[in-house]
Order: structure tokens, then C-alpha cells, then sequence
């Protein structure tokens, strides 16, 4: 912990609904032509304390896909260019105006990837400047924020279904033999996408679910539910 900047600050970054700690404010979702927009008016508006501030992205804001093992990545600019063209015969032109990262894993296994807005990175980062009262340590994907923190309650080998409600969308991944197999986020109720997810996956997976955002049904037949933050 740095002595200058002694308080961890997690900020939450959703269309409706800015969190800074405990505190909560709303966030007109249908300001400005993006959907972050609104959230970033909200954000500019706060008063930072002096604090170690990481950012986490509302997967509204986020796209994901497994992108496939390369042992050809020799720099960070070659990922970057590998990452950008796997979303962009995706999404197409859209990527142009994003940027990647992939998480870490087992050699030959697909890596979990993000993409989010260039634009929105580079507003977040400016909003904390240097020499002001709050220092940025990182933005991050709610997917990856979430796994970060409940990485040590998922099984080896067998893994876990790592499920983040929101208001109008959910984010399913699978992690299972040390590396993610399978990712949607997608508008929708996070049991229908589950369900879905369940059946789209060619093997018998766990039955273990982490669950943010949402209450777990109780008793229930075939999944097994735990709540993690």
C-alpha cells in the first residue's frame, strides 16, 4: 500500500447506476450517443478522496470471446494486432475503435479477451490526472474483476460457471482445467442464458455456479449456488 495513497477505492461503472465504495448514484442511461456516456458524466462529477481507485466496467460496456492459444506472440504490439483481428471478423469495423486484453493461461489453452472502447478507457484515465487526490491503478472488465476475486473458490479440476447479473443482461463464463472454455454476455435473464450456455457446452460440465449480482434460488435441483462479490 502506497503511503501517499493509503485508501483502496473500487468505482463500478454501469448505464443507470455510478458506485464509488458504498455510495451509490444514478446515471441517465440514455444520455449521449454511447452507452457509457451517461455513466462517465456521473463519474466527472465526483469528488475523489486520496485514494488507490480501480474501475470496474459493467460488462454493458464490455465485449469477451476465447480467442485461440499462439505461441507466434513475441510483443505486446503483436497481441494487440492478433486480439484486434479475431474481434474484428467478429464485429467488423467496430473493433478499429477498441482496446484488448487477454487474460493469462495454461499453454495451449484458449485465453478469455475484452474489448472495450478506446474512447472510454482514455476519459476514465483522464478524469485522474497526476498530481490530483486519487490515483487510477486500473480499469477493469466486471468478468475479470469478479474471477480475480473468487478465483481461489473455483475447483481444480472441475471447475465452476462464473455468473454476473445486471439489469437487462448476463455474462456466463466457464472455467474448468485451469482455463475459461466457455463466454457469452448477452442481453437476456442470467437463468435462461445459463440454461442455454449449459447445453451449448459439447460435455458434461460442473454443477457449481459463483453468482454476482442476483439472489440463488434455493433448492434447486441441479445447480449449485454461491454467492461471491
Amino acid at each position: 500500500m502506497s503511503p501517499l495513497f493509503p485508501e483502496r477505492l473500487l468505482v463500478g461503472l454501469a448505464p443507470a447506476e455510478l458506485t464509488v465504495g458504498a455510495k451509490r448514484y444514478p446515471c441517465d442511461p440514455a444520455f449521449g450517443a454511447e452507452p457509457w456516456h451517461g455513466a462517465l458524466e456521473a463519474l466527472k462529477g465526483i469528488t475523489f478522496p486520496r485514494a488507490r481507485v480501480t474501475v470496474v466496467l459493467s460488462n454493458h460496456f464490455v465485449r469477451y470471446s476465447l480467442v485461440p492459444w499462439s505461441a507466434a506472440l513475441a510483443t505486446p504490439a503483436e497481441e494487440a494486432a492478433y486480439l484486434r483481428h479475431h474481434f474484428a471478423k467478429i464485429h467488423g469495423e467496430r473493433a478499429k475503435g477498441w482496446v484488448f486484453r487477454a487474460s493469462e493461461g495454461p499453454r495451449g489453452e484458449p485465453r478469455l479477451a475484452s474489448a472495450v472502447d478506446a474512447e472510454l478507457v482514455a476519459a476514465i484515465r483522464a478524469l485522474f490526472a497526476k498530481g490530483g487526490p486519487a490515483k487510477l491503478v486500473s480499469v477493469q472488465p466486471a468478468l475479470m474483476h469478479v474471477f480475480n476475486g473468487a478465483r481461489a473458490s473455483v475447483p481444480q479440476p472441475a471447475g465452476a460457471w462464473l455468473v454476473i447479473a445486471e439489469p437487462d443482461r448476463a455474462c456466463i463464463a466457464l472455467h474448468a482445467n485451469g482455463a475459461f472454455r466457455a463466454v457469452q454476455n448477452a442481453k437476456g435473464e442470467w437463468r435462461t442464458l445459463l440454461e442455454r450456455e449449459r447445453y451449448r457446452v459439447d460435455s458434461e460440465t460442473t454443477r457449481r455456479v459463483l453468482l454476482t449480482g442476483a439472489e440463488a434460488p434455493s433448492n434447486d435441483p441441479y445447480w449449485q449456488f454461491s454467492i461471491t462479490t
